[in-house]
Formats: C-alpha cells, sequence, structure tokens
C-alpha cells in the first residue's frame, strides 16, 4: 500500500506549472475554469440523484445513476488538473483517468442498451390504429344502447371521449416530433468510434483528439438524452391519463343509473390544472385567451373523472360560443374559489356569442340545444354528475352578445350521507 501510494504521488516529476511558466495569467485561467467545470460536474450528479429519489416512477434510473457516476468521475479529472499544477501527481492524475475512462465506456455501452428500449414508444401510426379501435368501440356502444334503450348513456360516451381524443392525438405528435429530432443517433456514433480502438482505448480516449472530447461530448448526451427522456415520460403519462379518462367516461356513464359517486380525497386546484393541459392545445389553435383565476383550495372528496368529464364540457362549449363571433378578441376565464366553509366553486366564463333568456330555463334539459350540430346531452350529462357528486352547475348570461357564466359548485366537507345526497340528486 506504502509503495502504490508513494508511487501515485511521486515527485520526481516536474509540476504543470512549469508548462505555463509560471504565468499568474495563464494559471490562473485554468484553475478558475477547472474549478467551474469541478462545481458544474459535482452539482449534476446530486441532482440526479435528487430527481431520482423524487421520481420513483420513472424507467431507467439506472442510466441516470450511470450517467452520475460518469460524469463525477469527469469532475475528478478537473480536479487533477489543478492539482498538477502544483504537485507533480502524474500516476494518481492518470488512475482518474483510468477511471473516467472505465466509466465513460460502461456509460456509452448502457447508452446503447437503451435505445432499443426508447425506440418502443409507439408510433404516431400506432396510436392512431387505437384511436381507430376506439372509434369502433364507439360506434358498436351507440348500436348496442340504442337496442337495449340507452341512447342517451351511448351519445354522452361519444359526446365526451370525443373531447379526450383530440388531446390523444396532440400527446401523439408530440411524442412524434421529440423521437424525430431524437439524440439517441449519438449514442451510435460514439459506440462506432469506440469500436474502432478496441485494443488501444485507453491511450485514444486520454491521447487522441477525438478520444479526448468523447467524455464531455457524452457528458452533454447524456443531459440531452435525460432531458429528452423525461419530457418523453411526462408525455405519455398524459397520454395514459387520457386514455384511462376515455375508459373511465365509459364506465361513469354506465354508472349513472342510481349508482353513487366515487369519493376520494385530493386537489381541485391540481385537477382544474389538467383539464387547463387537455384543453389548452384546442384553445391555442382557435387563438382563445385562458385566463386563469385561482384561490388556494384544501384537499376535498373528488369523483376526479367526473369533475374531469364536466370541466372538459363547459370549455369545449365556451370554445364553440367563441368560434361563433368574429373579429373581435376571445377569452375563457376559470375561477375557483372557496365560496365558505361548505362549498368550493368553479366558473367558466366567455365573451361569446352568450344565451338568451327564454333558453336558460331549459338549457340543461335533455335533448334541448340551440346548436344545428348539437345533440342536447353534453350539458344534461353535467349536471347530472354534479348532483351526483353532491353539488350543482349552473348558467347565468346577459343575453346574446354578452357571453355567458357557468358554476359548478361541490361541497367541501366530506360526510357520511354524502354518497346518498350525490344518488338522490
Amino acid at each position: 500500500m506504502n509503495d502504490l501510494l508513494a508511487l501515485l504521488t511521486d515527485n520526481r516529476f516536474m509540476p504543470h506549472g512549469h508548462c505555463y511558466m509560471w504565468r499568474p495569467d495563464l494559471l490562473w485561467t485554468n484553475v478558475i475554469a477547472d474549478g467551474l467545470i469541478t462545481l458544474s460536474y459535482i452539482t449534476i450528479p446530486f441532482t440526479l440523484i435528487y430527481f431520482i429519489h423524487k421520481r420513483k416512477d420513472v424507467p431507467f434510473d439506472w442510466m441516470l445513476a450511470a450517467f452520475g457516476v460518469f460524469i463525477l468521475a469527469c469532475g475528478t479529472s478537473h480536479v487533477m488538473e489543478i492539482l498538477t499544477i502544483w504537485q507533480p501527481y502524474y500516476w494518481l492524475s492518470a488512475l482518474v483517468k483510468v477511471i473516467t475512462a472505465i466509466a465513460s465506456v460502461i456509460t456509452a455501452i448502457l447508452l446503447v442498451r437503451l435505445v432499443p428500449a426508447a425506440l418502443k414508444i409507439p408510433s404516431p401510426q400506432q396510436l392512431a390504429r387505437v384511436n381507430d379501435e376506439l372509434r369502433e368501440a364507439q360506434a358498436e356502444l351507440v348500436t348496442t344502447a340504442r337496442r337495449a334503450g340507452m341512447a342517451e348513456i351511448a351519445t354522452n360516451v361519444l359526446h365526451n371521449v370525443g373531447n379526450v381524443l383530440n388531446s390523444v392525438n396532440v400527446s401523439a405528435q408530440v411524442l412524434y416530433d421529440k423521437v424525430h429530432t431524437s439524440k439517441g443517433p449519438g449514442v451510435a456514433k460514439v459506440a462506432q468510434l469506440m469500436k474502432e480502438h478496441p485494443d488501444d482505448l485507453g491511450h485514444f480516449i486520454s491521447s487522441d483528439p477525438k478520444g479526448r472530447a468523447l467524455p464531455d461530448y457524452l457528458g452533454k448526451l447524456a443531459e440531452a438524452l435525460a432531458v429528452e427522456q423525461h419530457s418523453m415520460i411526462a408525455e405519455l403519462a398524459q397520454l395514459t391519463r387520457r386514455i384511462d379518462h376515455i375508459k373511465e367516461i365509459v364506465a361513469t356513464q354506465q354508472s349513472y343509473a342510481g349508482n353513487s359517486s366515487v369519493l376520494e380525497p385530493g386537489s381541485l386546484r391540481e385537477l382544474v390544472e389538467d383539464v387547463v393541459r387537455i384543453c389548452d392545445v384546442a384553445l391555442v389553435r382557435h387563438h382563445i385567451t385562458l385566463v386563469k383565476e385561482f384561490s388556494e383550495t384544501p384537499v376535498m372528496s373528488l369523483d376526479k373523472h367526473k369533475v374531469l368529464q364536466i370541466l372538459v364540457n363547459l370549455i369545449n362549449n365556451a370554445k364553440q360560443a367563441l368560434d361563433a363571433r368574429d373579429g373581435q378578441p376571445s377569452q375563457i376565464t376559470l375561477r375557483l374559489k372557496v365560496v365558505d366553509d361548505q362549498r368550493v366553486r368553479v366558473e367558466v366564463e366567455d365573451n361569446g356569442e352568450g344565451i338568451a333568456a327564454q333558453n336558460l330555463p331549459r338549457l340543461f334539459e335533455h335533448g334541448f340545444t340551440t346548436r344545428a350540430d348539437g345533440h342536447g346531452f353534453g350539458l344534461h350529462s353535467c349536471i347530472l354528475a354534479a348532483h351526483e357528486m353532491g353539488g350543482d352547475l349552473t348558467v347565468q348570461s346577459a343575453g346574446p352578445g354578452k357571453g355567458a357564466l357557468f358554476v359548478l359548485e361541490l361541497p367541501l366537507a366530506s360526510s357520511q350521507d354524502q354518497p346518498q345526497r350525490a344518488a338522490s340528486g
């Protein structure tokens, strides 16, 4: 052990500072640069560890750990660059570089193995086939429901699922764009470069200009792939939630006949934010400004899918009301606030075409609609869902051309008799 330590700290060599001729400007420029690089390289692994700790659902966490080890080794090599300016510990520096090279090779191999898994992300064509299958299932559901005298339920399913399918298609396009512009091919380039030097890989990495550039390139590639992977995982999570929502709409509609709501603790604000994410792309496409006025709300008992269904329908109706206007800025205001210690309110207000006074009392009736292509089931379905949760849904409008305000009120406090109230609503 003493012999190894003596070898690693051999003082017979000349300190690197002599190469700089001990010029303070050149010396300290290198020291400061290596110090900042070291600080960054030390920060990145701890950031990855924190991310893995907080997001236990993220796949390929072992890849992030490998990146962390590799980046930490790179940072240590820059520490040695500073040390050898004053102390000629070149054997110790060489050992650190060997460790860095090993970490680099392992990380590169793991990256190559990761590419096939990344390529398994469904393509837009596959998602389109899923959409086609869903549409076929909807058509079969309509036929079956009508035969059984349940046309209202089937039509509600089609109406609500159609809203979510738009978001599914948006997610499919986002994923296609991300995969199309992926940094993954860079891994193959690194692997090919390493295969060209099977017998002198260490010398290639430490001496050849291309090899010396590999650690820095792999570090940047690792960062880019980590960001890319996180983004795709988040989009896939959104896609999964939307597909799950489609299934929940079907199940919820089928359970309307006398069944009580399924209540669970949750944040209404987070749920409303999900609604915004679902509807945001469609609103931007129609040049509609969405204004959010959210107050903090306590954790409350929620049937999340019913609330989501109601709010998506209300925002979609507001969008249609704004489509009828020409030449004026279109805006939807979404408000969330606590009314008192028993109720919380979500408001959806638009500056669209408005509602005539004679139509207001009938707006939530089954089959009533003022649109040529409407069927009159959406708002009727929404008010049924609100009543099942022990809440209410109301509408206000000053008349044609003056917009409309829909108000969803839900109970704040959870009580044992709430399911009975919902079932009797």
